[in-house]
């Protein structure tokens, strides 16, 4: 299980190289399956009691590495304050339970980065599904943010990052992860699976 290359993927189990991601309602492990586990904020009107209650029983999984998908969605997400509550939630209980947070930005970064610089973590960060510019990776790189590339990459945000803090997924793409690495490897002219295993064991802590 320790051989993961796909850090985000919406795709059924099994997914023994991914990091399934799934709503807290709908969370019900596959053995042998790891798993991140949030609440969208395109989904934060579903935050109930109840919800948060059924995210707190999750994260005690072990085979829940990482919390998330979560984060800040300026034009699909809702109201922005509520975002916010919700995001923060998040980062409270990533630092309570000592799990990385992967996270959903559109057009978010600024926000996301000040909160980074507001509550200091321990946990690592990473944005999921990178396609911003080079300005924008440079932003979050600056803040110590990780970043994850799908199939719809920046091929010079890609190239303009130190090699530790470089991910890939699948997402919703019907590419395999091993397509998508291959694509990320010939934007950088180097093969980037042993780089990207490294970097996911250690961000998911799985060592």
């Amino acid at each position: 299980m320790n051989n993961i290359l796909d850090i985000h993927t919406h795709h059924a189990v099994p997914q023994p190289e991914g990091i399934v991601c799934v709503s807290p309602e709908v969370f019900s492990p596959v053995d042998n399956q790891l798993y991140s586990v949030g609440i969208h904020p395109w989904h934060i009107a579903d935050a109930t009691d109840e919800i948060w209650e059924k995210l707190e029983i999750a994260l005690e999984n072990p085979q829940v590495v990482a919390l998330g998908e979560c984060g800040i969605d300026i034009p699909k997400g809702g109201p922005l304050f509520r975002q916010m509550q919700v995001f923060k939630r998040h980062i409270d209980l990533s630092e309570k339970i000592g799990k990385p947070l992967i996270i959903h930005s559109v057009k978010g970064q600024e926000i996301i980065i000040g909160l980074k610089k507001e509550f200091n973590p321990v946990q690592p960060w990473l944005i999921h599904g990178f396609r911003g510019k080079p300005t924008i990776a440079k932003m979050y790189l600056d803040a110590g943010i990780y970043l994850s590339f799908g199939e719809l990459f920046n091929p010079d945000s890609l190239k303009s990052l130190p090699s530790e803090f470089i991910f890939a997924e699948t997402d919703e793409s019907t590419l395999t992860i091993e397509e998508i690495i291959a694509r990320m490897s010939m934007a950088r002219d180097t093969d980037m699976t042993e780089t990207i295993a490294t970097n996911t064991t250690r961000f998911l802590n799985l060592e």
